[in-house]
């Protein structure tokens, strides 16, 4: 469980082990496991079908880098359920590096983790399709729900629903500014593709977060039809982190300052935004609008049931 390139020869991150993997397999079903202390990844699927994981916890190092919850690569047809997990590194990660990710299904969980709770990518090669995440609560995260498509795929119907979250700065270094929803799309160096994102739902979120949400596409890669339903935003700040930083990593345009916080869009086209509550400290984060526009980019938006307040 260490290498997984066709030579057998581990490189950098690779020479730490895995702590439990399946490869090209089918019909497996985990439960009523706990797994301690991983190297690297914790618990990886590649290329697997039919899935089955529910009623584990996962301890991690939470100063270790790369020691991720679960990932699901280049797999289809999976069920996470009633799992806790809280670790140092992106929690649940569906990858594409070598085929799509389709079908999967995370229900009733528990996440704390110093990366991003659910995370779609980094590796996007190929597409993502038909994921539901439900019922889940996530604690003290670093970022919340993120897409980071870098590599030419493309993700269409997800839907997130019943989340309750708070999100918070742990360290300047680690990808992330405490966004509760981060949403990018932009090739990853001059070699690759811009992937979209299309169809995403929030339905019945909750968060409390040291910064705003994130919504960037990219000029090829615009983020169409996204939809917020019965949303609830409070900002504030307690950590010692200064704010003022989107944070694009990897790739794309780095950390860039901004001015303003509660939403940002930017390459958005159809954003439907229907009950939708921010409050936010102006004393604590210097917010002087609860929304920011990047000028032309952003096209067919709505707002219904809008509603912004300053404590």
């Amino acid at each position: 469980m260490v290498s997984w390139n066709q030579t057998g020869d581990c490189e950098g991150d690779e020479c730490r082990p895995r702590l439990v993997g399946f490869i090209g397999s089918k019909n497996v079903r985990v439960w009523d496991i706990t797994l301690n202390q991983p190297a690297y990844w914790c618990f990886h699927l590649v290329r697997c079908n039919n899935t089955l994981i529910h009623d584990i916890s996962i301890y991690g190092d939470f100063n270790s880098p790369n020691n991720d919850g679960i990932d699901i690569e280049d797999s289809n047809n999976t069920v996470i359920r009633r799992c806790h997990i809280d670790t140092g590194d992106d929690a649940i990660c569906p990858k594409s590096s070598t085929g799509p990710v389709y079908n999967l299904t995370v229900s009733d969980c528990w996440i704390r983790t110093k990366s991003c709770a659910i995370k779609l990518g980094s590796a996007s090669f190929f597409n993502f399709k038909r994921l539901l995440f439900d019922n889940i609560t996530i604690v003290d995260s670093h970022r919340g729900l993120g897409m980071q498509i870098r590599d030419g795929g493309n993700v269409s119907s997800v839907v997130f629903s019943n989340i309750n979250m708070s999100t918070r700065y742990y360290d300047p270094l680690w990808w992330g500014r405490a966004e509760p929803i981060y949403i990018t799309t932009c090739p990853r160096d001059s070699s690759s593709k811009a992937g979209t994102i299309s169809d995403v739902t929030f339905v019945n979120i909750s968060s409390v977060s040291e910064n705003g949400v994130f919504l960037s596409g990219s000029k090829d890669g615009f983020l169409r039809n996204i939809k917020f339903k019965n949303v609830n935003l409070t900002y504030g700040r307690w950590t010692r982190y200064p704010g003022g930083l989107y944070d694009y990593r990897p790739g794309c345009q780095g950390l860039v300052n901004h001015s303003l916080g509660g939403i940002m869009m930017e390459n958005v086209l159809g954003l439907d935004v229907n009950n939708v509550k921010m409050r936010w400290s102006k004393s604590s984060l210097g917010w002087d609008n609860p929304l920011e526009f990047r000028p032309s980019t952003v096209n067919r938006i709505s707002f219904h049931e809008w509603q912004s307040d300053v404590y």
